[in-house]
């Protein structure tokens, strides 16, 4: 299982387009194995997917090598595509599982890919009860998909867990110390040479230099000295620039890459222009800081003459270092002459001195041409490479569409098509990208294309796997694509009414079932049979909701069809039926209503009286002001009360002034604090009432003192305040 990553993969022979896509179906592959039972067609049919774009991309390729950071996927040191969110999304995957690097061989099969996503799908204390990544990979036998672990024995020097903060290293010295013990592990004269506090790094420069000077190049001490540095800068990458062991170690690393040969010396300096500190600032900058002008210099020049790909940002932290004399360790003339040579190469006149010669040579042709030379093929995988693959596929989906309108002449032709354009809708559907998915689906409509195509194409997005798939994004993307589905699910209509209604059956998130429901209520009339259908069901959280959106559709039609529910064992069911019987003025709600009021179980009574604030029968009417006007304030009584004054100011019929009055202006010697509390309620009730109602009523009782004052004075300015 042990791989040395060359320095330098030759990212030209391989079809970056290609492997992006073949990622893309990985992930896919992952995430619906996840999802579906083992043998569910979506599964087999994406396994297949997996395996044709796999055998495709390495039928004439050597083994492609993929590093992983915890957000981003590497070829070389080249990200892949770094806007992609299908790509974020596998390389945090893979991060999380400890894998460090993907090596992709040519016999991929079912089984390895199976077990692969089995793995991928283990929670990370999972992962540890197993043995950890590496012996489960060896378990599942998994050949052709090869992993590199992240290797945390270098990460801690006490050897402690992998959890939070016990990744960063205790000091600089415990990391510097396990890089030397690293590289001279198996040289106990290196070892020894070496022992001590010190650990020099000059000496140990010298020691590799002079090591490796005596040994063939397929020794594969190169790769593990350039392997063992890189590891080290990552562990840099976790400190923050300001940490003193960060400086530290820094330094170390600046001296002892400056004492290297200018090979090593290159090939570590490449690999660590893209990471990071954890406050953003290039871990390159700390290192080549601690180096000497002249080595800079020296180091320069061997990039450019190797055409290395130097970020932007690296050139202008080289730049800086030329000019800022602070940055030398060294004074004298011999520095000063080595700073203007730097300063020299980055001068506006002498640019093209730090362009590759090959490239120049081309730019100078064209410019001197009348038209713009073809690209060689090389030169065109090299620019694809550069290329948004998710833009790719918006514009491949926009051809496609054109194609159906102008070029599918024959059912091979439009047989053709349609399955391209299956694949583009799954794959907009898959990385979350709705507004594209939308756009397709509402070009699918245009009267540009014939009515057969419309449609097939309308058969295409309204598969069943299609729609749930849809509906599982609520929970992958969360709250933010929310707006894009709700849009989808109103295009593409009726299809989704038994999709929502199977999901609302099993969803336990109360958010997601009140946004399913309410498109449900949003398809108006043509849900009303659908759901309807299944108030045969026997569970009565599933009848409440569907009561529910038949209650929002404001159709008396079905009140024969809940009618039988309101005498059903559970009483928010039963609740939930009245209320809709309510709302829909049905006369058998009213006597319902009635006889509930007077029942003798407390919460049946107070679920009554919250209905009657929907009846404006005047039956119901009295009967809560009789209740209001009984004898009595226990603290029961006061409770059901206080409950009948609020459903009274809900109703704001006059008739109810008079009890209202009455009680404002008695006492009570034993049930002061209860009678106030009661009053107070009903001075709030009266904000319900027309103002010339209750206007000189609010007014007496703010001339009053005390709480009730103090609430009626409330009462009256939200009163004055509301719309008329």
């Amino acid at each position: 299982m042990e791989h040395h990553i060359p320095a330098d993969i030759p990212t030209d022979t391989i079809d970056v387009r290609a492997l992006a896509a073949l990622i893309t179906e990985l992930n896919i592959s992952r995430r619906n194995f996840k999802s579906y039972p083992k043998d569910h067609p979506v599964v087999e049919t994406g396994f297949r997917k997996v395996i044709s774009r796999y055998d495709k991309l390495l039928k004439n390729a050597d083994d492609i090598v993929i590093s992983v950071s915890r957000e981003n996927l590497l070829l070389g040191s080249t990200i892949l595509d770094a806007s992609n969110p299908v790509f974020h999304d596998f390389a945090h995957t893979l991060f999380e599982h400890d894998i460090a690097v993907l090596i992709l061989r040519q016999g991929l099969t079912t089984a390895e890919l199976r077990n692969f996503n089995i793995i991928l799908g283990l929670k990370r204390d999972e992962l540890n009860r197993y043995g950890g990544i590496q012996e489960l990979w060896e378990k599942g036998q998994i050949q052709s998909l090869s992993i590199k672990a992240i290797r945390y024995d270098l990460f801690s020097a006490s050897g402690g867990t992998r959890d939070g903060n016990a990744l960063k290293p205790d000091n600089s010295g415990d990391i510097w110390e396990r890089f030397v013990r690293l590289l001279t592990i198996d040289d106990n004269q290196m070892q020894e040479t070496l022992s001590g506090d010190d650990f020099d790094p000059e000496m140990l420069a010298a020691i590799l230099n002079s090591r490796l000077a005596t040994l063939n190049d397929d020794s594969g001490d190169t790769g593990k000295i350039l392997e063992s540095a890189i590891d080290v800068i990552s562990l840099v990458s976790t400190l923050p620039s300001t940490d003193p062991n960060s400086r530290l170690l820094c330094n170390k690393l600046g001296t002892f890459i400056s004492k290297l040969t200018i090979d090593l010396r290159r090939q570590i300096l490449s690999s660590c222009f893209e990471t990071t500190m954890e406050d953003g600032s290039p871990v390159a900058e700390a290192i080549i800081s601690n180096m000497p002008v002249a080595i800079i210099s020296e180091t320069l020049h061997d990039l450019v003459q190797h055409q290395a790909d130097v970020p932007p940002v690296i050139m202008g932290l080289l730049k800086k270092l030329a000019k800022d004399s602070s940055t030398a360790r060294s004074d004298g003339a011999a520095e000063d002459a080595n700073r203007e040579k730097i300063q020299t190469i980055f001068s506006e006149h002498a640019a093209e001195e730090y362009v590759p010669d090959h490239y120049q040579t081309k730019l100078n042709a064209i410019i001197s041409e009348s038209q713009i030379p073809l690209m060689a093929q090389a030169d065109q995988y090299l620019l694809l490479a550069t290329v948004d693959s998710h833009q790719v596929e918006n514009r491949i989906s926009d051809i496609i569409m054109n194609l159906f309108m102008n070029n599918a002449e024959t059912p091979e032709e439009r047989d053709f098509l349609l399955q391209s354009l299956e694949d583009m809708f799954g794959y907009f559907l898959q990385t979350g990208d709705y507004i594209q998915l939308l756009k397709m689906i509402e070009q699918s409509g245009s009267s540009l294309y014939s009515s057969e195509i419309q449609c097939s194409l309308r058969e295409s997005y309204s598969r069943r796997e299609f729609l749930d798939e849809i509906l599982r994004g609520l929970t992958i993307w969360g709250k933010p694509r929310y707006g894009d589905i709700q849009h989808l699910v109103a295009k593409i209509g009726t299809p989704f009414i038994e999709v929502l209604l199977d999901r609302i059956a099993i969803e336990d998130n109360m958010s997601l079932r009140r946004f399913m429901m309410d498109r449900l209520i949003e398809m108006g009339p043509a849900a009303k049979d659908p759901v309807a259908n299944r108030l045969g069901d026997n569970r009565w959280y599933v009848l409440r909701n569907l009561v529910t959106i038949l209650r929002h559709l404001d159709d008396p039609a079905i009140i024969p069809l809940i009618r039988p529910l309101s005498r059903h064992s559970n009483n928010r069911l039963r609740h939930e039926v009245l209320s809709a019987l309510v709302s829909l003025h049905d006369p058998s709600a009213v006597q319902q209503i009635l006889h509930d009021l007077d029942s003798s179980e407390r919460e049946v009574q107070l679920a009554a009286i919250t209905l009657s604030e929907m009846s404006y029968f005047p039956d119901i009417h009295n009967k809560l002001i009789a209740m209001l006007s009984k004898d009595g304030l226990s603290q029961v009584e006061y409770d059901l009360k206080s409950a009948v004054v609020k459903a009274l100011g809900e109703l704001h019929r006059n008739e109810s002034l008079a009890e209202f009055i009455k009680i404002l202006g008695s006492t009570s010697f034993l049930n002061s604090k209860l009678l106030t509390h009661l009053k107070i309620d009903i001075i709030r009730a009266l904000e319900r009432y027309p103002q010339q109602a209750v206007a000189p009523l609010l007014e007496r009782l703010c001339s009053a003192k005390g709480d009730l004052a103090r609430q009626a004075r409330e009462s009256l300015t939200h009163l004055q305040g509301r719309l008329p």
